[in-house]
Parts: C-alpha cells; sequence; structure tokens
C-alpha cells in the first residue's frame, strides 16, 4: 500500500533567504538520489490561518512501508540533508499516512 510522507518545515527566524534556497534544493534533490522514493510533490505555500508558521512542505511517495522505512530513513543521502538543514530549521512535522493506490 503506498505512503505519503509529509515534510513541513518552519525556519529559524532571520536566516538568510539564500540558506532557505539551498534547504528546498537540497530536499527536493532527494528523488533523484534515493531510489525508494517513487515520487514527489512540491510547490509554493498557500498561507492559511492554521499552518501553524510552517515554512515549506513537501510530499514524497513510497511504494510501501519498508521503501520509506529501510530504503529512505537510513539511506545516506537523507541523512545528509538532515545533517545540512539543521542548523537552519526551527521545527518540523514529519506524517506518514497510507493511501490507495493510483490507478
Amino acid at each position: 500500500m503506498p505512503i505519503h510522507h509529509i515534510v513541513l518545515l518552519k525556519f529559524k527566524q532571520g536566516i538568510a533567504p539564500a540558506d532557505v534556497e539551498k534547504v528546498k534544493a537540497s530536499l527536493r534533490a532527494l528523488p533523484s538520489l534515493i531510489p525508494a522514493i517513487s515520487g514527489v510533490k512540491a510547490g509554493h505555500k498557500l498561507k492559511h490561518p492554521f499552518d501553524h508558521g510552517f515554512d515549506e512542505g513537501v510530499i514524497f511517495v513510497f511504494k510501501d512501508e519498508d521503501a520509506l522505512k529501510k530504503g529512505y530513513v537510513p539511506h545516506k543521502e537523507h541523512q545528509d540533508h538532515v545533517a545540512r538543514s539543521e542548523p537552519y530549521v526551527e521545527d518540523k512535522l514529519i506524517f506518514d499516512i497510507y493511501t490507495e493506490a493510483e490507478e
């Protein structure tokens, strides 16, 4: 059963726009570096009163839980991204959901 791995990021106050862009670029590059990712949805934030101040969001799609937990989470490129982005991220929310297979 496919899994959507939803990642929301809140950047630290006062970081340079160039650093924000570096984090976004690193996040969006992961699908080309990690074969376990079968799809990605990313775009621009639409302000909402209940967005809790999160600045960036991306949804990664995985074919199953093994792809997420064994092919993505421990992958070196994922771990490197986490380490590179950590100095700029104040908070993050990770939410995984099973979805029906798309036909």
